[in-house]
């Protein structure tokens, strides 16, 4: 699945870059990152802002986030 993610919102979290593209790409996940991806009131709140396979997404946490691919892993599987 390629995912999409929007770097500012990722680097809000504090949680550095690295260890999120590495959790995707152990998940056979396709990470592509964007500077913005054009979804500014959800990021600036401090939501993870993402899309996956097309389908936008905005999580509190990177843990939710790779939960939630997970969970769209598995339907499509």
């Amino acid at each position: 699945m390629q995912i999409q993610l929007c770097k500012k919102s990722i680097e809000r979290l504090g949680a550095g870059l690295a260890p999120v593209l590495s959790a995707l790409r152990d998940r056979e996940h396709s990470p592509v990152v964007k500077d913005c991806l054009d979804r500014c009131q959800r990021c600036d709140l401090g939501f993870v802002i993402a899309t996956a396979d097309g389908t936008p997404m905005s999580v509190r946490s990177v843990d939710q986030l790779l939960l939630d691919l997970d969970a769209l892993a598995a339907e499509d599987a």
